[in-house]
């Protein structure tokens, strides 16, 4: 169906259900932490950490799925059980050896997103997705990454989760260098998303959600200037409109777009 929605990327850039013929035509997005450090991660980690034990004990090949890890993916996601049943059935299809590689997965998203330099973007969500750090994504990891960047997610996991996407060598904290490739990496595919080809607007955008970023660094609550933590980073990115905005848009996604494309060609 034909969506009224203006293209747009957010984060929010799948549905809840898979409702076309090919999982590469309805999904976009896309850390082996030291135990400390995955106790940073706040609800990610702490949901995570004992699912991805009990995964652990499934075969990474597996192409079917039980009705125990159906429900461990229901109850891990924001997915109903059929939902989940429906989004194996179009992951297999579509990766019938049971995961996606890393050049698998760029190129799913260089497909949905034809116009746009979406390989930058990619990796960074890639290494968000898998976990493991394994170089592939299995299914429980793709479904997982789908439910956290979901309309149905809250602004605050969601940026707990952006903190994972970019928080490189899973140390626990963002410094400035890192908070820059976010803010600049997201801004130049929204703008290629929307099709600006201003490079005025974009890099006066650019400039304004920079120094935003580096507000978050010098206020009250950061006492090292440095460096972010996650909680730092979510309320900085909360109670800065603009950033807000840039990192969680409302709610626009990515399938609709796709949608509304096909049933106008």
């Amino acid at each position: 169906m034909a969506q009224d929605t203006p293209r747009h990327l957010s984060l929010d850039n799948v549905t809840r259900s898979p409702s076309s013929s090919s999982l590469r035509s309805t999904t976009t997005i896309g850390s082996n932490l030291s135990t400390a450090s995955q106790r940073r991660r706040g609800l990610i980690g702490r949901i995570g950490n004992g699912f991805n034990s009990i995964f652990r004990r499934f075969s990474r090949t597996q192409t079917s799925l039980t009705e125990m890890q159906v429900q461990l993916l229901s109850h891990r996601t924001n997915f109903t059980r059929d939902e989940v049943m429906e989004w194996h059935s179009k992951f297999i299809t579509d990766y019938p050896d049971g995961h996606m590689t890393r050049k698998q997965f760029i190129a799913m998203y260089k497909a949905m997103c034809p116009k746009v330099d979406a390989e930058r973007f990619a990796r960074h969500i890639f290494r968000a997705f898998d976990t493991d750090r394994s170089n592939t994504i299995e299914f429980h990891e793709f479904l997982t990454g789908l439910s956290m960047t979901s309309p149905n997610s809250s602004s605050h996991d969601k940026l707990e989760w952006v903190f994972h996407v970019f928080d490189v060598n899973g140390d626990g904290v963002l410094t400035r260098k890192e908070c820059l490739e976010i803010i600049e990496v997201i801004v130049r595919f929204n703008q290629s998303m929307q099709g600006d080809t201003s490079n005025t607007n974009s890099d006066q955008l650019l400039s304004s959600a920079k120094q935003s970023m580096m507000n978050i660094f010098t206020s009250g609550r950061n006492t090292h200037n440095d460096k972010l933590t996650m909680s730092q980073f979510v309320d900085g990115c909360l109670n800065d409109e603009l950033i807000s905005q840039l990192l969680d848009p409302k709610p626009t996604t990515l399938t609709n777009s796709l949608d509304s494309s096909t049933n106008s060609s």
